[in-house]
């Protein structure tokens, strides 16, 4: 039920694209479709001034028979949260990316592609960021059918996916090393002379698929979490 006079202006504005399904404690809770994805977000980024924080992705087909994805914003003038839901059938497990709207959705995306297994059409940058890089294809920890204890095989001879550097110019590597982050980084710095004209990241290194509790007989209600990867320190 729409209670805040932004949780009814969603509702009349836009109401053939957003649902408005409650608000609770500080949130609107909204759903969309697939198709209307985009177009629902480009309204919240302009017309409510949303400020997108992040994408969540879950395996709700136990529940629902869907993947779902959350994109959540914040709404800072009136002091709300918005999150807005996607179902997302999993014999197309595709959504459409936000990404060239909303730059910061970039890591979000790819990440919801890697574990989920959602892969955001139209990503400016598809490549692979958080599984290492010798993990197989079509291969998604935080699916619920993906077993806790689980070692997949290696791919042999894998190698990072990283970008070339623009034309006339050269890659200068740095690392992998510790910048008293959680986990050591690679960066490619590409520079012209001594003028750095681009770069490339590679980090997660810590990151080997054993995000699941060791307790895989526990039903999905009684787990409501998982651990999302260890850290460095």
């Amino acid at each position: 039920m729409a209670t805040s006079g932004v949780a009814l202006r969603i509702a009349q504005e836009i109401r053939d694209r957003i649902t408005v399904e409650r608000e609770a404690n500080g949130i609107i809770y909204a759903s969309v479709s697939r198709e209307n994805l985009v177009p629902a977000v480009q309204y919240v980024r302009d017309s409510l001034g949303g400020r997108f924080i992040i994408s969540i992705g879950t395996d709700k087909r136990e529940l629902s028979g869907f993947y779902e994805v959350n994109n959540v914003f914040g709404l800072d003038r009136d002091k709300l949260f918005l999150l807005l839901k996607t179902d997302v059938d999993p014999t197309d497990p595709t959504i459409d990316s936000i990404t060239p709207l909303i730059p910061g959705a970039d890591w979000a995306e790819r990440e919801v592609r890697d574990m989920i297994g959602v892969h955001p059409v139209g990503h400016p940058d598809p490549r692979r960021l958080v599984l290492p890089d010798d993990w197989p294809e079509g291969v998604h920890p935080l699916r619920r059918d993906f077993p806790y204890n689980r070692r997949p095989e290696p791919v042999a001879d894998a190698k990072p996916p990283m970008k070339r550097p623009p034309k006339d110019s050269s890659a200068v590597p740095i690392g992998p090393f510790f910048p008293t982050l959680e986990e050591p980084v690679f960066v490619n710095l590409f520079v012209t002379g001594e003028q750095i004209v681009g770069m490339d990241y590679r980090g997660f290194f810590n990151h080997r698929g054993i995000e699941k509790m060791a307790d895989a007989t526990l039903t999905y209600s009684q787990v409501p979490f998982l651990a999302e990867r260890i850290c460095g320190i």
